[in-house]
């Protein structure tokens, strides 16, 4: 991940799509996502 983050264009990626994003409701205190239940697994 911190080779990642150092990464330039990643680094723009990332100014561009964060204002686009909202974390989601429900999630847990820190976390950006929030968990969900499996609905279909495929081998």
């Amino acid at each position: 991940m911190a080779k990642m983050a150092a990464d330039t264009k990643t680094q723009e990626w990332w100014k561009i799509m964060m204002p686009m994003q909202e974390p989601v409701p429900g999630r847990s205190e820190g976390d950006w996502w929030a968990k969900m239940e499996e609905v279909f697994h495929t081998d």
